[in-house]
């Protein structure tokens, strides 16, 4: 039988904050990214081969009422878990800077401490930016991976540290980034899909990626560029 896991309540906050967002259009709209914006340079983990096809499932369902236009982040060659992002966006951040050495530095030590993570995926929240899917830590190995992750950068961790700590994991399938087709059809869709998962995933790599945008006229999404990936070889 599987490990019961504790629904965490802040997706609730999150859907219930994003509702009337979505409703009136007032929803944030993701653009390609500039220089001082969003989509840094990330630590993230790449989910198995099973498990990004569940991501693209929902989104596809998400698509439907969605409609065009949306960074579409949970195609299987986009899909990931954020664990730490580290800058804002830099057009010319690349591996081969200080900086991208440091920050492998790091991302060996904590391979090195870190033991595999799971996580349970539980159905999809919405947020004014997003649609998610949820994923529970089915013990407190995900919340440490962050903590060692934190403390492995030290003055490196800087970015998110203007913010308050990360207190979800989840998996964005979907950025919105023009208006919503059919937004109350969204909402009901979403609502009727809070608890519809019940996928383990065990999550083994790290991985320091840069992202970029991409489109091919139809479909818009941000493309992973990963520089380093370490195995979570800790026990």
């Amino acid at each position: 039988m599987s490990r019961a896991v504790s629904s965490n309540p802040v997706f609730d906050r999150l859907f219930s904050q994003a509702v009337p967002a979505l409703v009136d259009g007032s929803h944030r709209q993701d653009e390609p990214p500039v220089d001082g914006g969003r989509w840094p340079v990330s630590v993230v983990c790449v989910p198995d081969a099973p498990t990004r096809t569940v991501l693209a499932d929902v989104m596809a369902e998400a698509l439907v009422h969605a409609g065009p236009g949306h960074f579409e982040t949970g195609r299987p060659d986009a899909s990931h878990i954020t664990v730490r992002a580290l800058e804002p966006y830099r057009d010319a951040a690349s591996p081969a800077d200080q900086l991208s050495a440091d920050w492998a530095v790091a991302l060996d030590e904590v391979g090195r401490e870190s033991p595999p993570i799971r996580l349970r995926l539980t159905g999809v929240t919405l947020t004014a930016s997003a649609v998610m899917v949820q994923a529970e830590p089915v013990d407190d190995e995900p919340w440490e991976l962050m903590r060692r992750l934190r403390a492995a950068l030290g003055p490196l961790a800087w970015y998110e540290e203007q913010w308050q700590e990360r207190d979800i994991w989840y998996a964005s399938v979907l950025h919105f980034a023009a208006p919503v087709l059919d937004a109350p059809g969204l909402v009901e869709w979403a609502a009727s899909h809070r608890e519809s998962l019940a996928h383990d995933v065990v999550l083994d790599m790290l991985t320091l990626t840069r992202f970029r945008y991409r489109e091919d006229g139809v479909r818009r999404h941000m493309a992973m560029e990963p520089w380093r990936t370490v195995a979570l070889a800790g026990s």
